[in-house]
């Protein structure tokens, strides 16, 4: 079994963390798990950056800190919180699939501006397609057209 004891500066260089940024967990309560010294330094060892890499990971998922202390205090608990902690997963599971369905659409339209772009730089004209028959309008064209009138045409939610 691994003993090595790391400093928080240690933690911070291995994973890229700043010491501030850890301090700040630990003051909010999300590292209850580290141990300290008689002295009162932090003192991590190889068991911890598991669940300082589940930290990162939910709040790069855009999990808020009290969401993120939640679960960590139910990770303390142990295996009676097993459940519970599924859920939270589970859950953020949809948030995160919800986030990139967001960003699939909003790719689609950097996409299609980065086409439509290059087709006007091509013509010189950023509305050449206004000068053309409605039939040979292309279609990326008309189908983003139509998003655009029904982005603002819809009701109020």
């Amino acid at each position: 079994m691994d003993t090595t004891i790391y400093t928080i500066k240690d933690v911070a260089a291995r994973t890229g963390i700043s010491a501030p940024t850890l301090r700040f967990y630990d003051k909010e309560g999300l590292l209850t798990f580290i141990k300290r010294s008689a002295s009162g330094i932090r003192m991590f060892t190889e068991a911890d950056f598991e669940p300082l890499y589940t930290i990162q990971c939910l709040k790069r998922s855009g999990m808020p800190l009290k969401k993120i202390k939640e679960f960590m205090d139910l990770y303390v608990q142990g295996n009676d919180t097993i459940h519970e902690r599924r859920v939270m997963f589970e859950e953020q599971r949809e948030n995160i699939q919800k986030q990139i369905e967001e960003l699939q659409e909003m790719l689609a339209v950097v996409d299609y501006k980065c086409w439509y772009f290059n087709e006007a730089e091509k013509k010189g004209d950023v509305y050449y397609y206004r000068n053309l028959p409605k039939e040979e309008v292309p279609e990326q064209i008309t189908d983003f057209l139509q998003k655009v009138k029904e982005f603002h045409t819809k009701p109020a939610e």
